[in-house]
């Protein structure tokens, strides 16, 4: 996976395009985990929205639940895939 990644999301009737980096991601998880999430994801996707979509987003992200959707949708999609399974183990089996 590239560290950075063009994401283009529409939403009804608008589209919106984000430029998301590892930085950036990086800095919204690390943000996320002091419980600010509304906030948090408004500034992300701020700061991450093409210049052309900045007016068009800020008005979007108004309504009620918006960013927090919006924000999840571009998480989601910059993220890769991971096949990840827990082996068990043995060392407990034995007592």
């Amino acid at each position: 996976m590239a560290s950075e990644q063009k994401i283009e999301l529409e939403v009804g009737d608008q589209e919106f395009e984000f430029n998301v980096n590892l930085a950036a991601y990086n800095k919204f998880l690390n943000g996320s985990s002091q419980g600010v999430k509304t906030q948090g994801a408004h500034n992300f996707l701020m700061a991450v929205v093409s210049d052309k979509h900045k007016t068009a987003l800020k008005a979007f992200l108004q309504q009620p639940g918006a960013p927090l959707h919006l924000v999840g949708a571009v998480i989601e999609e910059y993220q890769p895939e991971f096949n990840i399974s827990v082996k068990k183990s043995n060392s407990g089996q034995n007592k």
